[in-house]
């Protein structure tokens, strides 16, 4: 190569981007992928909504929410300056669905197997440890998620595992959640669950370089707008009171 084209690049060396660092996504990075701790710290139950299914056909289906926060090794919490511990988390959106076939009732049943199977219902694993194996997708705008659900669906499982070496069973200690347990049952729905969840405030919009809005400024607040989108949502608004 020629002199004067390293004499160059080790001139404008301290310019241009280290390429050791990767590129960050905003305010967002995603948890890393593989095995790690977790307890649910979040059942919402979101409504009915439309869906478009394979066949082109409009349906209208309940929608849940689960939260996860994830401990252990590869995800610990972050800690900012005022010694705030954020943990990762990770939201798992399903059709509420009891079919056989149906992802949401498949995960219960892993979830409450780990646990003796003596859950009749989600909210009831509120807080319960598990093992989870977390997964990246790139999305359209091609920033990369994680999510709990692989090519091969959940991989969810308890805490206990045999040594291999010594034959005998133990058990993973899976620190207790940060995150305030949170619930949202539309048939046992009040005044104060719905109070419970809202979350006040807006994120701020963002700005590149050029000036231009990258990221347009936002509600906190996404459990309950979305509630109030549901198909079914005044019924429920008038049994909580608020349809006035």
């Amino acid at each position: 190569m020629d002199n004067d084209l390293w004499l160059l690049i080790e001139r404008g060396l301290s310019r241009l981007p280290d390429m050791r660092v990767p590129v960050t996504q905003g305010d967002y990075q995603p948890p890393a992928a593989g095995l790690a701790y977790a307890r649910l710290v979040g059942y919402f139950e979101i409504g009915l909504h439309e869906e478009e299914n394979s066949e082109g056909e409009t349906l209208l289906r309940d929608r849940v929410d689960l939260v996860f926060e994830l401990s252990g090794p590869n995800h610990p919490a972050r800690k900012f300056d005022d010694d705030t511990l954020i943990p990762h988390r990770v939201t798992v959106q399903e059709r509420l669905s009891l079919e056989v076939w149906a992802n949401f009732f498949n995960l219960f049943t892993a979830m409450n197997a780990a646990h003796g199977g003596t859950a009749r219902h989600m909210v009831q694993l509120l807080h319960r440890p598990f093992i989870v194996e977390v997964f990246h997708r790139r999305g359209k705008n091609r920033k990369v998620y994680a999510n709990l659900k692989g090519p091969n669906g959940y991989n969810v499982r308890g805490t206990s595992y045999k040594d291999e070496e010594t034959g005998e069973f133990k058990t993973v200690e899976v620190p207790p959640a940060i995150t305030e347990l949170k619930a949202f049952i539309w048939e046992l729905a009040n005044k104060a669950m719905w109070d419970s969840i809202h979350i006040p405030g807006f994120y701020e919009e963002r700005k590149n370089d050029k000036g231009e809005v990258v990221s347009p400024a936002r509600s906190k607040n996404v459990l309950q707008e979305r509630i109030m989108s549901a198909k079914n949502w005044p019924e429920l608004a008038a049994r909580l009171g608020l349809n006035s």
